[in-house]
């Protein structure tokens, strides 16, 4: 009441010597329209320091009292963009029209005439309505950012939204993050947002010292608040720590009021600091000088005190989210190293686990972006792909407990083994020249003359011999076996030939013989199955590993993807509705990479027409799923792998 009376009287006085009312002889009708309440607050209020009164541009008042504000209008004005309270002041006639379209509590009425006491008071009012509504509205706003920081896993995605949630709490104009850098004794700088200029900070940084307000602030581990860094005495404790005014130089800004708190974890380490200038009154920016004089207000006690909590709160999710992403790094480094580990133990398949899951993930991602047919309920996450992604890298993991010489079987007989048949032939080559030489000595032992058919007889059966082994050697070909090369080998097992000492050995072993016999590719049913039986090392592998809620399915996805739709797949031979969709797709994507990689030195590379009829000719025998596999050549997945 004494505030108010005081105001009241000081209004008055300007009054007085501003204006003299027209003479009456009964009492004064006191203000009587909008534009001489708008005088009033402006000439007679505006002096006092309890409120600050700023005009508008749009012929409004804002007037604020610590953070709450009140914008004051006429009837029938558009209503301000945003408000925190708003008093609509004018003659009864006019308001009882606008009131159905101010139905919000936030709204204040005035009729006129009336006196300069109920204004004031009804300004005290609405003041304080607006300053319960701004603690509501705090209270809401904290429960609002507790849940928001608990719920983002992204450390720069955690700055922002700490830097949002102060600067709308405390109202200030502009605000800036600055990470801890211990290692190097720096703050570095990492995000930063300015309501009335452009600014870009870049890679800016400041040493951790009290040179500045931010290194202080971290050094003395406390919340610094300035009430008005252009008026001495310096409002900073320590004499070395002084405001920096080449920031306001360059962009011609008025760094005024300013708030800085550090955000210290619960272990007692100071992760970065919070920095927030210009707490304002009203919602617009900065431009005029008169705007930085008249609109700045102090960060109050209270301002403080939520900012300290919030920079609490931030320091625990910033926390949360750094050690969310060094639990990603370190699961994506364990991926990548065993993807390492796999190409390593077989080099013929480099680049095949990534190109799996690119194929796959763009799959996922087209099925996701759907919105019609057989994927427009089909929804994948963030998370949901990047467990796709790591399925198709460690699909072939298993492949680690598999024999090397199986993994990178080029040709139908082992190196050795093909060796070996080398060595005999060459032994026969060696045992026939023995035997013509032997024929023609006990020729020449008789007295009779060299035997020219002995020689021809030896040159036929070298030229027999040179078949034999060209046959052997195109049978050892991964291609198809031709029929006719299939009885010759048959033939060639059963030749025999003696050696110097008179033992007896076959050209062919059986398990030669049966190896070069394989109809297709270079793999024995018995190798085969070991092969096969990678995915199910990969699934005993990957389903020991925590991969926790987001990744569950990692195992599953990668243990599947050689199944088909028809029970005919492996290891498993289970049916469709026991194949989830992630693997139905990596199944399409491995066979296609399979089919056009370059590097395997068993098969030449299918061109890609070639493989997407194989693939339609695997739909057609219910072995892929048909909706993936439309939806894999729509959209061109394929084309995202090749050059």
């Amino acid at each position: 009441m004494v505030a108010i009376t005081a105001m009241v009287d000081r209004g008055r006085a300007v009054r007085a010597s501003a204006y003299t009312p027209p003479m009456s002889d009964g009492p004064r009708p006191g203000l009587t329209s909008f534009a001489e309440v708008r005088w009033w607050l402006l000439e007679a209020v505006r002096p006092a320091s309890a409120w600050r009164v700023h005009p508008e541009a749009d012929g409004s008042i804002c007037i604020a009292r610590t953070r709450a504000t009140v914008t004051v209008i006429a009837p029938g004005r558009p209503l301000p963009p945003s408000f925190d309270h708003l008093l609509v002041v004018g003659p009864n006639a006019e308001l009882a029209g606008a009131l159905s379209a101010l139905d919000d509590p936030r709204v204040h009425l005035l009729g006129l005439p009336c006196a300069e006491e109920v204004l004031a008071r009804v300004v005290g009012s609405a003041l304080e309505a607006a300053e319960a509504f701004a603690r509501a509205r705090v209270t809401d706003q904290l429960l609002d950012i507790g849940l928001g920081l608990n719920a983002e896993r992204d450390p720069a995605r955690v700055l922002q939204l700490i830097l949002q949630h102060a600067r709308s709490i405390t109202g200030a104009d502009a605000g800036s993050i600055y990470l801890v850098d211990e290692d190097a004794g720096k703050l570095r700088f990492a995000v930063a947002v300015n309501d009335s200029v452009e600014t870009d900070l870049g890679s800016h940084t400041l040493p951790i010292g009290e040179g500045s307000v931010v290194g202080s602030s971290v050094l003395r581990r406390r919340v610094i608040r300035s009430p008005d860094l252009y008026q001495p005495p310096p409002p900073i404790e320590g004499d070395a720590v002084r405001h920096d005014r080449r920031f306001d130089q360059r962009f011609g800004y008025q760094t005024r009021s300013m708030i800085t708190a550090p955000m210290i974890s619960p272990e007692g380490r100071v992760l970065a600091v919070i920095q927030l200038i210009n707490a304002k009154i009203g919602h617009g920016p900065l431009r005029t000088p008169a705007d930085f004089e008249e609109r700045v207000r102090p960060f109050s006690a209270e301002d403080e005190r939520l900012c300290s909590s919030l920079a609490a709160q931030a320091a625990v999710a910033l926390e949360s989210a750094r050690l969310y992403e060094e639990i990603q790094s370190l699961f994506e480094g364990f991926v990548r190293a065993s993807v390492r580990a796999i190409e390593q133990r077989d080099p013929t398949t480099s680049g095949h686990s990534q190109r799996v899951a690119d194929l796959t993930v763009a799959l996922a991602r087209s099925a996701d972006r759907a919105d019609r047919g057989a994927f427009a309920a089909v929804s994948f996450s963030a998370e949901q792909l990047r467990e796709i992604e790591y399925a198709g890298l460690l699909h072939d993991f298993g492949k680690v407990g598999v024999r090397e010489e199986v993994l990178v079987k080029a040709k139908k007989l082992y190196p050795w083994q093909l060796d070996r048949v080398l060595a005999r032939f060459e032994h026969m080559r060696t045992a026939l020249e023995v035997q013509r030489l032997r024929a023609q000595l006990q020729r020449h032992r008789a007295g009779q003359p060299e035997d020219p058919a002995i020689d021809a007889e030896h040159r036929a059966r070298l030229r027999e011999l040179e078949h034999m082994l060209a046959v052997i050697l195109e049978a050892n070909e991964p291609s198809v076996l031709p029929t006719d090369v299939s009885s010759q080998l048959a033939i060639i097992s059963g030749h025999e030939f003696l050696d110097a000492r008179g033992r007896r050995h076959v050209l062919l072993h059986g398990e030669e013989l049966d190896a070069l016999l394989i109809r297709r590719g270079s793999l024995t049913d018995a190798e085969r199955i070991e092969i096969q039986h990678h995915v199910t090392h990969t699934f005993d592998f990957l389903v020991r590993i925590p991969w926790g809620r987001s990744l569950a399915k990692v195992p599953e996805i990668a243990a599947k993807h050689h199944e088909y739709l028809d029970g005919s797949g492996y290891p498993s031979r289970i049916a469709a509705p026991e194949i989830p969709l992630q693997a139905r797709m990596m199944t399409v994507a491995d066979i296609f990479d399979a089919l056009t990689a370059s590097d395997r030195p068993y098969k030449k590379a299918v061109p890609v027409p070639l493989a997407l009829d194989i693939l339609r000719a695997e739909q057609r025998e219910g072995k892929l799923d048909e909706d993936v596999l439309q939806l894999f050549l729509d959209a061109k997945v394929y084309e995202g792998t090749r050059s």
